[in-house]
């Protein structure tokens, strides 16, 4: 069952062409733009909005589109039939509503004139089209009903198949399929829901249904996306409270309502919608909304799909896929912050560093497993016994940092540490320095509210705890003239 909509304002305006089309979309998926003042569509399987029988539900579809188009301003005739294209006729020839019930094609088409016949519905080129109608005037055929009662036999012997066609086309019995209108490409989905939703488990469904239809998206154009942005839309309500699985909100957040937007940037395109939807959650759990959700939008930022290939000899790494699964769940854990690539930071202050987000850096790599580079350039077999630079065994010695440092206890003679005691729950490092190096005075960001400034000593004492001697690097805050425990030399 087909609806088509006709409009009776300016011709070739494209601004009512525009709102036909978007009208059309209300209704139905699959819509034809037949002309800049036509659209039809398939308005089939709508029997539960608009009633159970056929009769009723045909007319009640006419009337709502023709309500619709008087709300949209739009001055249209509206036809319902079996057929699009006696749907696409009666719009544009009959009354500005009109409905043809199977079988009554002839009987609301038949005394239309064969010129008002629209052959490109036919496929007939418009020069073939003109010498079959004056081959009709030469047998005067005048109507629609005179063509629909020819001899099929003898229509298809003098006309061809283009004559078969427009036979069936003013009978109201064309076969074809619609031309869609594609909708514009776009990578982001809506829904606005009927209640708000307080708990994880009908988001994550909300969250599966637009997912998929944004990646199918995405892989129609052979696409991914590096970015996703969620915009949550929330109304006042009741504060959630419960078991496992539902979120919390702050009271006066929901009792406001209010819209929150978030952005969720990939190490690499990804356009796997299981993927995407557990980064989403573990999103959502880290940081709740702050009240039930009323609507939801997704966005994705449209780019090539990452290709990568691997060499024989190159070790297997983490899919970039579950490595960031596994690192949505850290940052549940621990915050977002806490997780990533330490950076060392432009200053002198001491354990002064930054966290940055990972990254996925492709590089190309040229295996030499059988020849090598010595240090003149010269091509050389590797693996051979006097062959390749010397390696020269150097001794290395670790430091273990302490974070927090332990709070210590120091004696001092004449500005030296002497004696140094500090404890910790486990540990306890206590006894006499025999040996202390410094100070090294290190003090900056003065003109903040975090200024710094310390003497450090590396200090080796006599620990009857530990049986011997322990090297380690103290030093005393200047700030507050309190001594630590930065770390143990291994």
């Amino acid at each position: 069952m087909f609806a088509c909509i006709h409009s009776r304002s300016v011709p070739n305006d494209s601004a009512i062409s525009s709102a036909l089309v978007d009208l059309a979309f209300t209704f139905s998926p699959l819509v034809e733009q037949t002309s800049a003042d036509t659209v039809v569509f398939d308005v089939a399987g709508q029997d539960l909005l608009f009633g159970q029988m056929a009769n009723e539900q045909m007319s009640n579809i006419a009337k709502a589109i023709a309500h619709r188009a008087r709300q949209a301003k739009v001055k249209a005739s509206v036809s319902i039939a079996v057929n699009p294209d006696a749907a696409i006729h009666a719009a544009r020839l009959l009354s500005e509503m009109t409905i043809i019930n199977a079988g009554d094609e002839l009987r609301c088409l038949g005394p239309l004139s064969i010129k008002q016949l629209d052959c490109s519905l036919a496929a007939v080129e418009q020069r073939k089209a003109e010498e079959i109608y004056e081959t009709f005037a030469l047998w005067g055929v005048r109507t629609f009903r005179d063509l629909a009662e020819l001899p099929l036999a003898g229509v298809a012997e003098r006309l061809g198949q283009e004559g078969v066609r427009l036979q069936k086309l003013a009978q109201g019995r064309s076969d074809r399929a619609l031309n869609l209108v594609r909708p514009p490409i776009g990578f982001a989905q809506s829904l606005e829901l009927e209640h708000p939703i307080s708990e994880l488990e009908p988001l994550s469904f909300v969250f599966s249904r637009l997912l998929n239809q944004l990646c199918a998206n995405l892989n129609e154009h052979a696409l991914a996306t590096n970015e996703l942005r969620l915009q949550l839309v929330s109304e006042p309500g009741a504060v959630a409270t419960g078991s496992r699985g539902v979120m919390r909100f702050d009271p006066v957040a929901t009792a406001l309502g209010s819209d929150t937007e978030r952005t969720i940037t990939l190490p690499v395109p990804m356009r796997n919608p299981k993927t995407l939807l557990r980064l989403l959650l573990f999103d959502i759990e880290r940081d709740p909304p702050p009240a039930p959700i009323v609507a939801i939008t997704i966005c994705a930022e449209p780019v090539k799909p990452r290709a990568a290939q691997t060499g024989l000899f190159i070790p297997l790494a983490p899919e970039p896929e579950k490595l960031e699964i596994t690192l949505a769940r850290l940052a549940k854990l621990v915050g977002a912050e806490n997780v990533g690539s330490p950076q060392l930071l432009d200053t002198h202050r001491p354990d002064a560093f930054r966290v940055n987000k990972f990254r996925v850096i492709q590089r190309h790599q040229k295996n030499n497993s059988r020849f090598g580079l010595n240090a003149r350039g010269v091509s050389t077999p590797a693996g051979l016994p006097g062959w390749g630079p010397r390696v020269t065994a150097l001794p290395v010695m670790g430091f273990r940092i302490f974070r927090p440092a332990w709070v210590a206890e120091v004696h001092t003679l004449k500005g030296q540490p002497t004696r140094l005691e500090a404890r910790t729950r486990s540990i306890k490092i206590s006894g006499k320095i025999i040996c202390a190096a410094g100070p090294w005075r290190g003090s900056g960001d003065w003109w903040q509210a975090d200024v710094w400034a310390r003497d450090e000593w590396d200090v080796v004492l006599i620990d009857a705890t530990a049986g011997g001697e322990v090297l380690c690097r103290i030093y005393r805050d200047l700030t507050n003239e309190k001594w630590f425990v930065a770390g143990i030399y291994d």
